[in-house]
């Protein structure tokens, strides 16, 4: 009997699927080698016999083969051969001598810049030159002197510092981020300090066109932001045109995500498809003014093929970044698909763009871009199949196609909510009716007038300016009507933290809906055998274990150098206690990316009680975030304040938010949470010292047999005073160290008085502070208390029933 086998089709989707599974495959089950080196063999022989007796049917086994391409290329990602001369060997040492290339745009941040540099040499602290390679990222910070270009040779002596993860429960692995990003660490110097190398100045005709290319960017960005007085709606505006993503305010990335328009204000797809269509447009129509063009009927190829070189020219405009070139291939393909007449075979156009993305770089699949992406386009893909024939009826008259963008809208939110949910922690019940008002607004008018504003700027510049007032004005009222829109009553909704095998099962629901509303019965009776397995599975692993619900739980958080810890008590109330924080100058919020996903990880949407130890930076900025952003019923704090825009934003945002502020009284009555009390202790007067650490609120919270005292930054004196006045209460189990374990606090007496079995050091990893001192070490050990560091062991948690308590830590367990 002859087994007649076909292809499946499309082929380009299945061929797509396999390479994607082969990524997965080897992203997660990376270390199995005696099943690869099986399958491996066993996939040849399949190979070689269907070759032999299938010579037309070498589909099935090809796709085995894209298979192990995926599997290995991201094993190759993962686990790079690392050889001797590699940057990535002198992390974490001394202030070392770097010299290197300048490879990347510029991103511009408030007071400083970044880069990417290729290392060439180095000089050791023993005054050694090497040869290196390697990428690192490079921040500036702006004093005086010529900025650095890209292509530009710079040296410059600074300390290399490798990535490090913030090692809490649902944070961001930033460290596979950069190594996926080809980063191998990352160094901070003065502008001041860099040495540009003119001697070695020798730049190919492409770095000259690149910094050219740069150079109107900057000019182009700059005039935006002088035309709009450096406004918030003209840094969106600059972005919108420049592709400088990082000149978007905070505020407006949230504001944007809440109305879930946050796709227009990046370089997307739909972001080159409108820029694409623009430059087709025009081609076209000069076209048309050529008779031979317009007699042959090659004007419509001719404009798709002029069309890539300006699309490929903004695309490098606004930084090419990883994004962008992901963007740039799916447009391209689209476009050529169009060319040749073959843009009804969409799926197959899709699916040979991911195929290419995956096949220059497989870890583009776990790009968050990249997966909202494609996942929007099959998603209208499908779903405008299920009602085609009703929109046909209507295809040419204005209530057809604002029915159409409305759908188009509709599956595109349905698909991406779920993606949006699980990294972002937020899904939009307004986005149907916000992108239907500023796809147009923003895609179909902004865009393309910044577009027009970016070419004829150089010459006309009265004429550009125009444009960009104009562009301004229509920016700053779709700014406004999206708060309008986010403020209306659950517009949105801010989820907890979901597990993969969630966002599995929504997808698999999803898939049999559509099957089965295509009749598709035997493909819907395999998907609710899998729905039935996933949920089977999520069942049996999101069950929680049995344990008593009269458990205080206690965990101090990995903020770097800074505090901040969460307390739960068996009654259900939340409590966080300081926000940690970096410095002025630093864009990173430590509430944003560490605490609120530590929080959501732990289903906590409400707080209790928000307490402010003391009011600087390294305990207070994390907490802007938080308060914006969640439930906070009352903010303790002490009477200290200071001259700073993120205290004023504190206390701004719980006037705004009617958060209540309260200050603990000096005859420090305790604050009743159920079975568990906090318990705050005076300074006996109000203000014993003009330092801040020293002021710092000093609390135990206690839960029958067991305590943990939080000293703040207290020094010696006030170590000292708090034991003449309170004595004996301040004895505890855990001590969290005051001051990060510095050798200014954590006094002999002090922690003879505390007497704790254990002490929590939260503290940043090779702080520029050295903390925590080897003589407070030393004393913790002397006196046999056991020590926990967050710069070690990550965070750290108790629980206690309130006779006994455990501790355990994040990397330790």
């Amino acid at each position: 009997m002859k087994i007649k086998l076909t292809p499946l089709q499309p082929p380009s989707l299945f061929i797509f699927l396999s390479l994607m599974t082969g990524i997965l495959s080897g992203n997660f089950f990376p270390d199995s080698k005696t099943i690869v080196f099986f399958l491996l063999f066993f996939s040849a022989g399949l190979l070689i016999l269907s070759y032999c007796f299938y010579k037309n049917i070498l589909f099935l086994p090809i796709l085995l083969l894209i298979f192990w391409f995926g599997y290995f290329s991201i094993q190759m990602k993962l686990y790079p051969a690392v050889s001797d001369d590699h940057i990535s060997h002198f992390v974490d040492i001394k202030k070392i001598s770097i010299k290197g290339k300048i490879v990347s745009f510029t991103r511009h941040y408030e007071k400083k810049i970044k880069v990417t540099l290729q290392c060439q040499k180095i000089v050791t602290p023993d005054h050694i030159t090497k040869n290196v390679r390697g990428d690192i990222d490079l921040s500036i910070y702006l004093s005086s002197g010529e900025i650095p270009q890209y292509g530009d040779f710079i040296e410059f002596e600074s300390t290399l510092h490798s990535f490090r993860n913030f090692q809490n429960p649902g944070a961001f692995d930033y460290v596979r981020y950069s190594m996926l990003n080809g980063l191998s660490g990352t160094s901070y110097c003065d502008q001041k300090k860099i040495r540009i190398l003119k001697d070695t100045d020798k730049k190919s005709i492409f770095t000259l066109c690149i910094r050219a290319i740069e150079k109107k960017r900057i000019e182009f960005y700059t005039l935006i932001l002088d035309r709009t007085n450096h406004s918030e709606s003209g840094k969106t505006l600059a972005s919108l045109v420049t592709g400088k993503t990082e000149l978007i305010p905070p505020d407006f990335r949230e504001l944007f995500s809440k109305a879930g328009i946050s796709h227009l204000f990046a370089i997307s797809g739909l972001h080159l498809s409108i820029v694409g269509f623009l430059f087709f447009t025009v081609i076209f129509y000069f076209l048309t003014f050529f008779q031979k063009c317009l007699i042959t009927g090659k004007s419509k190829k001719m404009a798709g093929i002029i069309t890539i070189l300006p699309l490929t020219l903004y695309c490098i405009f606004s930084g090419f970044s990883p994004s962008t070139q992901r963007a740039y291939i799916m447009t391209i393909v689209l476009l050529i698909s169009f060319v040749s007449e073959k843009e009804k075979d969409v799926v197959s156009s899709i699916s040979v763009a991911g195929i290419l993305i995956l096949m220059i770089d497989s870890s583009a699949l776990f790009s968050i871009s990249f997966q909202l992406s494609f996942i929007a386009v099959f998603f209208i893909i499908y779903g405008l199949s299920l009602i085609k024939k009703d929109l046909l009826a209507y295809k040419n008259n204005l209530l057809g196609k604002s029915a159409l963008l409305l759908c188009v809208t509709f599956f595109a939110s349905l698909g991406t909510s779920p993606l949006t949910a699980y990294y972002f922690n937020i899904v939009s019940f307004v986005q149907l009716i916000s992108n239907f008002f500023f796809i147009p607004v923003i895609g179909c008018v902004v865009l393309p007038l910044g577009i027009i504003s970016l070419i004829t700027f150089p010459l006309f510049a009265s004429f550009s300016g125009g444009i960009i007032d104009l562009c301004h004005f229509l920016i700053s009222l779709s700014i406004m009507a999206s708060e309008a829109f986010v403020s209306i009553p659950f517009s949105w909704l801010r989820v907890m933290s979901i597990d993969l095998s969630e966002i599995i099962l929504i997808y698999l629901i999803l898939a049999s809906l559509y099957a089965g509303l295509n009749g598709k019965k035997k493909f819907t009776a395999a998907l609710a055998v899998l729905i039935g397995i996933f949920s089977i599975y999520h069942f049996l692993n999101t069950q929680p274990t049995k344990k008593s619900d009269q458990i205080l739980a206690i965990s101090i958080i990995d903020v770097g150098q800074g505090n901040s810890a969460l307390i739960q008590t068996p009654q259900g109330s939340n409590i966080l206690v300081d926000g940690g924080g970096m410095g002025e100058l630093s864009a990173f919020d430590t509430g944003k990316y560490i605490l609120a996903p530590f929080l959501w990880n732990k289903r906590v949407d409400t707080l209790d009680y928000v307490i402010l130890s003391h009011p600087e930076s390294d305990h207070l900025n994390g907490l802007i975030y938080i308060l914006k952003n969640f439930n906070v019923h009352t903010l303790i704090k002490n009477q200290d304040s200071m001259h700073t825009a993120t205290y004023r934003s504190l206390v701004e945002t719980c006037q705004k938010k009617g958060i209540h502020i309260f200050q603990p009284s000096k005859n420090g009555e305790p604050i009743p949470l159920g079975e568990a009390k906090l318990l705050f202790f005076s300074s006996g007067n109000n203000s014993i010292s003009d330092n801040f650490n020293n002021n710092s609120l000093v609390f135990k919270i206690s839960y029958k047999n067991f305590s943990m005292l939080f000293p703040g930054d207290i020094l010696k004196d006030r170590e000292k005073n708090l034991i003449i006045t309170n004595g004996l209460d301040l004895h505890s189990d855990i001590l969290l160290a005051p001051h990060h374990g510095s050798s200014s606090s954590s006094t002999q007496i002090f922690l003879d008085q505390v007497q704790a079995g254990s002490v929590i050091i939260s503290c940043g990893h090779n702080n520029r502070y050295k903390f925590p001192h080897p003589d407070v070490l030393k004393r913790y050990i002397d006196m046999g208390i056991q020590v926990f560091r967050t710069d070690r062991d990550g965070a750290v948690f108790i629980s206690s029933d309130g006779r006994e308590h455990h501790i355990s830590t994040h990397k330790g367990g």
